[in-house]
């Protein structure tokens, strides 16, 4: 079978960041081929065994960027 999915593709899948078009065509590519389904697996084992680290920053650091991104000198164009 052709393989239409990328290795990127089914990690914004395993990830949940995918659109919802990618998703239907990775859920649609992983019904039709047994090898796809096996990576995946695989893909999922490998993410269960990372550690789960949270990174946080102290808030006098946001803080200074916030004033930073925020101050009279800069304009943020959004």
């Amino acid at each position: 079978m052709k393989q239409t999915s990328t290795h990127n593709d089914m990690l914004a899948y395993l990830y949940g960041e995918s659109t919802p078009a990618q998703t239907r065509a990775t859920e649609a590519a992983l019904a039709a081929d047994p090898v796809l389904r096996g990576e995946l697996a695989e893909l999922t084992q490998a993410q269960a065994a990372l550690p789960r680290v949270r990174f946080s920053a102290r808030k006098r650091l946001l803080d200074v960027v916030r004033n930073y991104a925020f101050g009279p000198d800069l304009q943020l164009s959004v």
